[in-house]
């Protein structure tokens, strides 16, 4: 008895242990990398599903609980996602908010810039965006933004749970070298098809296109707010005539019929790229797997059959 007692007053005693914070993220991509940090602490809360779209979308009761009940919610920003600054602002004002891409007043005032070489300019391409704002927000299709947006997730996590800040970097310093080797790996299977001219549905790969210096002809639709024009599939659809074109790419939420249209009576291919990792499993494995099966999919269909 002596003993039990003695035992329950050291238990009493001792400091409780630090709460690991309550994590959500927005999107599956975002989502992968606040696993990856985390994996072995806990496991981070997804906001949207897989195919739902981040531009817009409104909020189910169960995501809106999600919100309500984080503590930390790391999201793109509110330039993609101003429905989710609200959400954010009117569920949960006292979470730790941390916008991944600083909103276009705060990018310009700071001067901004990324560390691209200047790419072929797009004027004309389809109604391609000139100042890649759009772009911007689609930020991580670029492997080395992911890498440094795994250092403000491991920073942000160290600061408010320091208990296990050694788990946190250890995991962030894996996940960039990972980040690291797959940049490599893409670089070799985009190779042989740059200088091939493909066309995307949504103008959502200038990150990626940039990185990895391989540049569409065109978008057939400029941003989600700019709806396909007649005269941009027009000029579209005379660069797949002229052969300027092998391969148009939809994408998993939107109708493929203007691709169809586009490459009727042609030799141009088509194939779906997916630049949410809709049909990839959520997790600390999706970042990865998703930029690898864009640069396959683009490889595949870029490369003469």
């Amino acid at each position: 008895m002596f003993l039990r007692s003695l035992f329950l007053l050291m238990l009493l005693s001792m400091p409780a242990a630090a709460q690991v914070p309550r994590v959500a993220a927005d999107i599956g991509p975002v989502h992968s990398l606040v696993a990856r940090v985390m994996d072995g602490v806990d496991v981070p809360a997804l906001i949207l599903p897989p195919a739902a779209s981040p531009h817009g979308h409104a909020l189910r009761p169960s995501e809106a609980r999600t919100i309500e009940n984080a503590e930390v919610v790391f999201w793109i920003g509110p330039d993609l996602e101003p429905w989710l600054d609200d959400a954010i602002g009117a569920l949960a004002p006292d979470a730790h908010s941390v916008a991944l891409v600083p909103a276009a007043a705060d990018h310009e005032e700071a001067g901004d810039h990324d560390d691209h070489e200047e790419q072929d300019d797009h004027e004309g391409q389809g109604g391609r965006d000139d100042d890649h704002d759009h772009a911007r927000l689609h930020a991580w299709l670029d492997p080395q933004v992911g890498k440094a947006w795994l250092d403000t997730i491991r920073e942000t996590l160290v600061a408010l749970d320091p208990e296990n800040a050694v788990i946190y970097e250890a995991n962030a310093e894996a996940g960039r070298a990972e980040l690291d080797k797959l940049t490599a790996r893409i670089e070799e299977i985009v190779a042989p098809v740059r200088g091939r001219g493909f066309v995307v549905f949504h103008d959502a790969y200038g990150a990626f296109e940039e990185r990895f210096r391989i540049a569409a002809r065109g978008a057939i639709q400029p941003s989600e707010a700019s709806p396909p024009s007649a005269a941009g599939v027009a000029a579209l659809r005379e660069r797949v005539l002229a052969d300027d074109v092998v391969c148009v790419f939809s994408e998993p939420q939107y109708s493929a019929g203007l691709v169809r249209t586009l490459i009727e009576g042609t030799e141009a291919r088509t194939a779906v790229l997916d630049p949410l990792g809709t049909l990839i499993p959520t997790g600390k494995g999706l970042y990865p797997a998703l930029l690898d099966n864009l640069a396959r999919t683009m490889a595949s269909c870029l490369l003469e059959g």
